[in-house]
């Protein structure tokens, strides 16, 4: 026990005597440890935003389901919006092994309150759900009660669009309003974690009628008995034939998972470059230290100290220095996320009921601390390197300030080490294209390579330049340079993958964009103006038209009314989005998504029964060509088509199918209109026809007419929010940036005073002392600048192409000049501000201070 005493004090003496250690260093350096700890805190910062902008939506939907679906194993879905008659409830609840059958009719919706609208998904529900013992609804047993003739609303939702319990709200549905009573705002007492999600929860019936659906269900949840599980499947098989769909009840997350497969493969490319970026600028920040840690480790080796001494307080210093700055780092980019970014929509949200999005959980904060830990440590490595040379004052002895020395044979091997990695990524990526998140993440680390080459051939062209102008500057900054390599080096690779990592995410973000765009253009180009129910950008949702159809008629400024049908459609683990043009439109096939196949034969035979056109994933999936044969599970039963052309997947992730709109009523069994497209006479401006078709429809009407202009506008609106998150990692790169090379050039400004007061002691005044700085600054932003550029707009190429081939999204590339042109503003305005502002400033130092060291 005494020995087990003696060790503990042992060990806390050892602490205190490291502890002690590192606060004598900060009393002594502390711009310098400070500086570096904000160095590590911006890199950080990116690594845990990128970590939080790059989280999926399946994980949160994935407990909202189970917290609506509870013990249920399998549902019978119906694939049609119009749903199937509610009495195969009763059928199932007969079937040996069935224990609970509960129904559920789901329909979206629009609830309007006193402060605004929102879009929710309505969910009709009857009190066998509580049988379920889901979390969200086991407390809905006094379903009667709570629910009776009203809806019950999220407290969010309720706040939200200002609804207050017993008083009523508007709800839109199917281009309809009604009234209902708020009868409860539901909190996370009663409905669990759902209580964040966007729904509305009726009773059945209810629903039903609210809907225009009398004793329909979209879906029946089945719970078997204990060990009847096959059993179960194969009697509900055996009920239902092929006109509705059993599957497991978490399927759906199956099929979000796949639809959210793209978005987040995109997400996954743009998170692992930023991710990177974000530990190589913590990785640079930390070395600014460096050259003064080495220093202090030649002092220590030639005072004695043995080398594991020297090893364990390196270590705990850069322990703590990490800790600092991961803490800060995390801190304020949680806080940046949340202000700025944490709100988003998503365009899923269409077909899909989705949750809450980006939960702080805690496996991200620990690896944003690993990111500060690893970067700090990493950045001793040259300490450790130096305890194995055998001239103990090896580093005290070295050309310029201590530990800055940077070799020509070091120089040349990272150049050549650089090109071979290229080349490598370039042979690589057009192999296995889905090796390109690994490229995009090499490339940064190639640029890192270049930057010290880069550096030594323009401090030759400068010092050539200097030759030749009596009493210039550069012949100080290049001296200065080359004094301080490691320190030069550090800062121009901050600069260098700042620009890397905003270039390239940025570039490829905006191809993906501008290649959605297009097609959002070209689609809603196809009519002078557009009548739909809500702002479903998919046009999923019916409406009852027919009194519609009958006044658009009698307006004289309207030439044609085409009524567009659609919706989506379960198929293996797609949720295929199912585009019905009427056989007349003069713009069946979008001629900007054509893959394979030609565009009159493909809009003469989409005219025809039995062909549609299918997206390349889909095509490829069941190994289509232009003119296979195919089958699709309508509701009507296996339905049998060609294919007309391949087309890319027109912005709905999981594949996109387009036929006309004779045969979707056919095997859809619906005749309601997802939209109406209306072209004028001519000599009828957009904006009058859209005012004459508003007041034909009356003051009643819940539709919304819109130009094409206001729509193409809208639809953009939405789908660029739904892919914020890649929006979101580019916007944090070049936050990064800036902040990182502001934190930088602070620090290596502060570590020079010392240097500058020593040279005004030597005779020089503060304007050549002013004028190197800024060229000094301004050689090592140019370096970064162009080698991050490069490789960024290289990095930016492969992924647009990997983007176009992996994902299906119609990505088009481009160069994205202004893209770059605004990060490199960014980037070196803030560089050169912060050089002659504070630079200014760093001059006044007296030449008193040299004699302090």
């Amino acid at each position: 026990m005494s020995r087990t005493v003696g060790s503990l004090k042992g060990w806390a003496e050892q602490l205190r005597g490291l502890w002690d250690l590192y606060l004598w260093r900060v009393r002594h350096h502390p711009g310098q440890e400070l500086m570096g700890a904000l160095g590590i805190a911006v890199g950080v910062a990116l690594f845990f935003g990128v970590l939080l902008a790059s989280s999926s939506v399946a994980g949160t939907s994935a407990r909202l389901l189970h917290q609506l679906v509870g013990n249920a194993r399998y549902v019978i879905s119906a694939r049609s919006p119009q749903g199937f008659d509610e009495n195969v409830m009763y059928k199932v609840r007969q079937l040996p092994g069935v224990q609970v059958a509960a129904p559920l009719l789901r329909e979206p919706a629009i609830v309007v309150g006193s402060d605004g609208r929102r879009s929710v998904e309505l969910i009709g529900v009857s009190a066998a759900v509580v049988g379920l013992e889901g979390e969200a609804t086991r407390n809905l047993g006094a379903g009667a009660q709570l629910l009776s003739g009203g809806l019950g609303l999220p407290e969010h939702v309720a706040a939200q669009i200002g609804a207050r319990s017993d008083r009523p709200v508007k709800v839109l549905i199917r281009g309809e309003s009604q009234t209902f009573l708020v009868r409860a705002a539901l909190g996370s007492q009663t409905i669990g974690p759902v209580a964040a999600s966007p729904i509305a929860v009726g009773l059945l019936p209810t629903v039903q009628q609210a809907s225009g659906l009398p004793g329909r269900v979209t879906s029946i949840l089945v719970r078997p008995q204990s060990g009847a599980d096959q059993l179960v499947r194969a009697e509900l098989n055996r009920l239902v034939g092929d006109r509705l769909d059993v599957t497991p009840v978490d399927n759906e997350i199956t099929l979000l998972d796949e639809a959210a497969k793209p978005s987040d493969q995109s997400t996954t490319l743009f998170a692992a470059i930023g991710a990177m970026v974000g530990f190589l600028l913590a990785l640079n920040a930390a070395l600014i230290t460096t050259p003064e840690r080495r220093r202090v480790t030649a002092e220590m080796r030639v005072l004695g100290y043995s080398n594991a001494r020297i090893r364990v307080i390196l270590c705990f210093q850069a322990t703590l220095l990490g800790l600092a700055g991961s803490a800060v780092g995390i801190g304020g980019g949680y806080a940046l996320f949340q202000s700025a970014f944490h709100n988003s929509s998503n365009f899923l949200g269409s077909a899909f009921l989705l949750g809450p999005q980006r939960a702080l959980t805690p496996t991200v904060v620990v690896l944003a601390t690993i990111c500060g830990l690893g970067a700090a440590l990493a950045a001793s490595i040259p300490c450790f390197v130096d305890l194995r040379s055998k001239v103990a004052d090896a580093v005290l002895r070295e050309a310029g300030e201590a530990g800055q020395q940077i070799t020509s044979k070091l120089i040349v091997r990272l150049a050549w080490s650089g090109a071979a990695l290229m080349a490598a990524i370039s042979l690589v990526v057009a192999l296995v294209p889905g090796l390109t998140i690994v490229g995009g993440v090499a490339l940064g680390i190639c640029a890192l390579c270049f930057v010290p080459v880069a550096i030594a051939a323009s401090l030759w062209l400068v010092a050539r330049v200097s030759d030749n102008i009596r009493g210039s500057a550069a012949q100080l900054t290049v001296a200065e340079l080359r004094a301080t390599a490691t320190r030069s080096v550090a800062l121009t690779c901050i600069v260098a993958l700042a620009v890397y990592g905003s270039v390239s995410v940025g570039g490829a973000r905006h191809d993906l964009l501008n290649g959605l765009d297009t097609a959002i253009t070209q689609n809603w180009s196809a009519a002078d103006a557009w009548i739909t129910p809500d702002e479903n950008i998919f046009d999923a949702d019916n409406f009852r038209s027919a009194n519609a159809m009958r006044v658009l008629a009698l307006v004289p400024s309207v030439s044609h009314v085409y009524a567009y049908q659609g919706g989506f459609l379960d198929v293996g683990a797609h949720r295929l989005w199912i585009r019905a043009r009427p056989a007349d439109n003069p713009q069946m096939v979008l001629s900007t998504q054509l893959v394979d196949g030609e565009l009159a034969q493909a809009t003469a035979r989409l005219r025809r029964r039995g062909w549609a056109t299918v997206s390349n994933g889909f095509a490829n999936e069941h190994h289509l060509r232009v003119g296979s044969a195919f089958v699709l599970p309508t509701p009507a039963g296996t339905a049998h088509f060609r294919v007309a052309a391949i087309t890319t997947n027109i912005g709905w992730p999981s594949g996109t199918i387009t036929l006309n709109t004779s045969d979707y009523r056919r095997y859809w069994n619906i005749s309601e209109p997802t939209t109406l497209a209306v072209d004028f006479k001519p000599g009828i401006s957009p904006n009058t026809g859209r005012l004459d078709v508003d007041h034909a429809l009356g003051p009643q009407n819940m539709l919304r007419v819109q130009t094409s202009n206001e729509r193409i506008a809208e639809v953009e609106g939405i789908v660029s929010d739904g892919l914020r998150n890649l929006g979101q990692i580019a916007t944090l790169l070049l936050i990064a940036a800036a902040l990182a090379v502001a934190s930088a050039l602070s620090a290596a400004i502060w570590q020079r005073r010392a240097y500058l007061a020593s040279l005004k002691a030597q005779g020089y005044d503060r304007w050549q002392l002013w004028r190197a700085i800024v060229l000094e600054g301004s050689v090592l932003m140019i370096v970064g600048a162009v080698d991050g550029t490069i490789l960024g707009v290289y990095g930016h190429g492969l992924a647009s192409r990997w983007l176009k081939h992996s994902t299906g999204f119609p990505t088009q590339f481009s160069f994205a000049e202004l893209q770059v042109l605004v990060t490199l503003a960014l980037v070196i305005g803030i560089a050169l501000a912060v050089m002659m502002l504070p630079g200014l400033s760093a001059v006044q130092v007296p030449a008193r201070e040299s004699f302090q060291e």
